[in-house]
């Protein structure tokens, strides 16, 4: 219907809203300051050793990398975890135990990077505790100082997307409550929508925090009470904020749908604004920047074949946090660059329907729809 003129008007039949997007460019990817690439190297040191004697090493590994690139407060929280409850992580027969926010369990368990922990030694070795305080170090004493929430502030009152409206996205409940209340003390007068799974959704003021129903947050949003809201992928599905013309996504979700689902928040029907806004961060040199760099050549045209991301590309971000780049590229290279449906009926034929004598009984239709395309 965008792409549809109506005779009458001499205007699309529906009303494109138009996408411009922010942190796409190599020089865009934020520098890792120095003490986040010191918690970084150390991340990858821990995960080294881990994984000469647990077949799990790679999950532990991608699982620290993506929560220290969404916040210094996330990637805290793990380390903190493990090196105080090793125990318990080693038992866990799910992800409940480690307290991650309900959206993303299904995630960790997708991507396959989830395997048993089960017979691994009962506690750390001296040489994986030295490295989880070295790295908990880091990350503790430059909290204040998180990279990703400069640039968010300077998004939000610099650039002034706060006047527009704005949704902020992140895999991690600790990602969005740690920068909810940074801007919280900033602007105290402000008020600051959480939006995430569980009894976990509310109204954040002058660093007070209060309860509220999903459907109250919607409402305060549509009628401009609320102009920042914060996000976990629970607010990726059914919400209509058309009230707000920006998105910052503060990592980014290794399935490409959930990616879709988010940009779908503000990009619908209803939309005030010609051209929505929207910034992803991510690291240089991150898991994400070095996907970015695989991808980028070819995502618009997969976008532009498919009309979305397919999730066959949520394989490339595994294998290249596991350091597989040529499996990952692999991955890459066999996406069709023609659409299936277009390959199978590439032609159209005229048939005469009217003159057709067949018809199928319910056991025919039955089989040759199971045949599928």
């Amino acid at each position: 219907m965008e792409n549809t003129v109506d005779p009458k008007t001499g205007e699309p039949y529906l009303k494109p809203i138009l996408v411009k997007l922010f942190g796409e460019n190599e020089n865009e990817a934020i520098v890792l300051p120095g003490y986040l690439k010191d918690a970084y190297e150390t991340a990858e040191l821990f995960s080294e050793e881990l994984c000469k004697r647990m077949t799990s090493g790679g999950f532990m590994r991608t699982m620290l990398l993506r929560r220290i690139g969404s916040s210094i407060k996330a990637g805290e929280n793990t380390a903190r975890k493990m090196l105080n409850e090793w125990d318990t992580l080693l038992e866990m027969e799910n992800l409940d135990e480690m307290d991650f926010e309900e959206e993303e369990e299904d995630r960790y368990i997708e991507s396959q990077q989830f395997q048993t922990l089960q017979g691994a030694s009962r506690t750390l070795t001296p040489r994986e505790r030295e490295l989880l305080e070295v790295l908990l170090q880091h990350l503790e004493s430059n909290r204040e100082r998180d990279p990703k929430y400069h640039y968010l502030k300077q998004y939000l009152i610099e650039k002034n997307w706060l006047a527009l409206g704005c949704i902020i996205f992140s895999q991690y409940f600790d990602t969005i409550w740690f920068m909810a209340s940074e801007l919280s003390k900033e602007m105290p007068d402000l008020e600051i929508g959480i939006y995430a799974g569980g009894n976990k959704s509310g109204i954040l003021k002058n660093q007070e925090f209060q309860l509220y129903q999903k459907d109250d947050i919607k409402k305060r949003v549509k009628e401009a009470k609320i102009k920042v809201l914060f996000g976990t992928d629970a607010a990726s599905e059914g919400l209509n904020l058309q009230r707000l013309g920006t998105l910052i996504n503060l990592d980014l979700p290794w399935n490409p749908t959930r990616l879709e689902q988010r940009k779908g928040r503000i990009q619908r029907i209803g939309q005030l604004r010609d051209e929505v806004y929207i910034y992803n961060m991510r690291y240089k040199d991150s898991v994400e920047d070095r996907v970015h760099q695989l991808l980028s050549d070819r995502l618009e045209n997969i976008h532009l074949m498919f009309g979305q991301i397919p999730d066959v590309l949520e394989d490339v971000w595994i294998e290249v946090a596991l350091g597989n780049k040529e499996e990952a590229k692999n991955i890459i290279d066999n996406i069709p660059h023609r659409h299936p449906f277009e390959m199978k009926y590439n032609k159209i034929e005229n048939i005469d329907w009217e003159s057709c004598a067949d018809v199928l009984n319910n056991v025919e239709r039955k089989r040759v729809l199971r045949e599928g395309w």
